[in-house]
């Protein structure tokens, strides 16, 4: 059997495996919200102001600005998620800016995703990033209040930025908003499957990603399917939100969706979370995420005083694209308590 054949097959047979069930995540929630929501119609791409911000080992990250280029009030830097891109965030970007026009609004992509320049194997971690995403603090921050929002990867992004840079968070951020990620025991291809299906899984997942970058090296492009759908939205998401996150992900190499599933799986970051535990947060999570699960949500909120649960039912992991109102209205709430003095800790 060829080996094109062979990873052909080995897609489908995760695939169905991935599809014969999910078991629902049972957790008490601080706060629900939900209703019908309108379809979403395409948006132009967002203009803003371009740079580079050339990281440690030389990788350059393709930066965008967007708003307020003299004195903001506030800096919010968006971070995206492993295999997505900043493209994800125009929701937000539009939103924030229409309601605070005197915002810096930042937008990058990570080592190797997006515009970015590619990374050795070696640095596709969560503890790269988060020296990536330091760099880019000071780069487009120098002074003045800075708020974190990260998705998924970037969330733990976040959490690395914390771990390191204490000092940082102490000094420049005024809040933090964690959207669809966790602190610990990510096991990739668990996907709320039953045991027995989800050990399969994780046994699959690597060798499917390596199988992806042999045939990416044969000239063959990177199949984006209905297991990714599965994996992102739940049954019944907008059509075109669908396209949208798809569209992001067929740019992503199987050589990045490889190099960086290790890191995913061995993050943990719950000691990081104390360098947090005093800054104005967010927590924000679909119940039907099926990569990052409420309950990783509610353990982030349990672990940080100062932070707001908010649980989207019958939403799943792209659940800035699924409420994007609701979630920018969540920042700009985090926004006004993190910019008022003396604001009092959520209790």
């Amino acid at each position: 059997m060829s080996r094109r054949r062979a990873a052909a097959g080995a897609t489908a047979g995760a695939a169905a495996l991935v599809a014969l069930a999910g078991a629902p995540v049972l957790a008490r929630r601080r706060v629900a919200v939900g209703h019908d929501v309108a379809p979403v119609a395409a948006l132009p791409p967002l203009a803003g102001r371009e740079r580079t911000v050339r990281t440690e080992d030389g990788v350059e990250l393709a930066v965008v600005e967007h708003g307020a280029e003299d004195a903001p009030s506030a800096t919010v830097l968006l971070v995206h998620g492993w295999v997505q891109s900043s493209r994800l965030w125009d929701g937000q970007v539009r939103d924030l800016l229409s309601a605070r026009p005197d915002l810096r609004v930042v937008t990058y992509d990570h080592r190797g995703h997006g515009r970015s320049g590619p990374t050795p194997r070696d640095r596709a971690t969560i503890a790269q990033l988060g020296r990536d995403l330091a760099e880019v603090v000071e780069a487009v921050s120098p002074d003045g209040p800075v708020l974190l929002v990260g998705h998924s990867m970037g969330g733990m992004t976040v959490m690395a930025l914390a771990e390191q840079r204490p000092e940082l968070l102490d000094e420049r951020v005024a809040g933090v908003a964690l959207v669809g990620t966790s602190a610990a025991d990510l096991a990739i291809g668990t996907y709320q499957l039953p045991a027995p299906v989800a050990r399969l899984a994780q046994r699959l997942v690597p060798v499917l990603g390596e199988l992806g970058v042999l045939a990416e090296r044969r000239g063959l492009p990177r199949y984006v399917g209905p297991l990714d759908r599965w994996l992102l939205f739940p049954r019944g998401a907008d059509p075109e939100l669908v396209r949208q996150a798809l569209d992001v992900h067929r740019a992503s190499s199987a050589e990045v969706v490889a190099a960086f599933l290790p890191t995913l799986s061995g993050h943990d970051r719950r000691a990081a979370l104390r360098a947090l535990a005093h800054v104005p947060a967010v927590v924000v999570v679909g119940d039907q995420d099926r990569l990052c699960p409420l309950a990783h949500s509610q353990a982030l909120a349990a672990a940080l005083p100062s932070s707001e649960l908010t649980v989207f039912p019958g939403v799943g992991h792209m659940v800035h694209l699924e409420r994007r109102p609701e979630v920018s209205a969540i920042l700009l709430g985090l926004l006004d308590r993190a910019l008022t003095p003396c604001a009092d800790p959520v209790s």
